[in-house]
């Protein structure tokens, strides 16, 4: 049986644009109360307008510990916390800078490990941690070494996790590409061509949109049976 959001207190830390505002919406709309976390105040606001339900906003870093630890105290026991939070950068392996990878490492491996680590205790027994990885972990890309090794690392830590946390329930959703504003770095009409010739190669003729993520975390919420898996939610790049 499926366990209901509704009343249920969801934290989605990434929650100001892309995937993880597209979670803060269908959470909201089944009902959860749910805490929006990003590091733009601004990026925060405008999300909001376009949530229809209970949504409290929280401007952190959760490159600092300190920070994330007075989120926790903030928001008190919660029942499902959702990491969409990344930093990526596409670059040859011998071009890349160590600031980049600290970068990197400091908020998708970092920003994870600081969460988990102060909201485990707030977690009900029925609720869940959902992290995510990424298709990079599994299908190599030239540019990608880091990103791949980075979207590796988190489903190594939501195994474990799974163990030792239980019966709190910990996955991680593994997107292939989606449209998303990461891409805003590419000019409109590259962004478009990039974007069709990239879906044409996958089975299902399309990248992936936001709603089809949110739709697979809501899923890794409610269903009670599911833990230290990953999902791969990628349109069949792993064909």
């Amino acid at each position: 049986m499926a366990i209901a959001l509704k009343g249920r207190t969801v934290v989605v830390v990434g929650g100001s644009s892309g995937m993880g505002l597209a979670v803060a919406r269908k959470a909201a709309a089944e009902g959860a109360l749910v805490h929006a976390v990003g590091r733009s105040g601004d990026r925060l606001l405008a999300a909001k307008a376009t949530i229809a339900g209970e949504v409290t906003l929280h401007e952190v870093d959760i490159c600092h510990e300190a920070e994330v630890a007075a989120l926790a105290v903030n928001i008190g026991p919660i029942d499902h916390l959702i990491i969409t939070a990344a930093n990526n950068v596409f670059k040859p392996f011998v071009d890349i800078t160590t600031s980049d990878i600290e970068a990197m490492l400091w908020t998708k491996l970092w920003g994870a490990v600081h969460l988990v680590r102060h909201f485990a205790s707030r977690l009900a027994a029925d609720g869940s941690i959902t992290l995510f990885g990424g298709v990079a972990a599994h299908r190599a890309s030239p540019g990608a070494s880091i990103v791949a090794a980075l979207n590796a690392s988190m489903e190594g830590l939501s195994r474990t996790l799974a163990l030792e946390l239980a019966p709190i329930r910990v996955n991680t959703l593994a997107p292939g590409v989606v449209d998303t504003p990461a891409w805003d770095f590419l000019p409109k009409a590259d962004r478009s061509h990039t974007m069709a010739i990239m879906g044409s190669s996958l089975p299902v003729g399309r990248v992936g949109r936001s709603d089809d993520l949110a739709d697979a975390a809501l899923f890794l919420m409610t269903n009670g049976f599911t833990t230290g898996t990953v999902l791969h939610v990628d349109g069949g790049a792993n064909a």
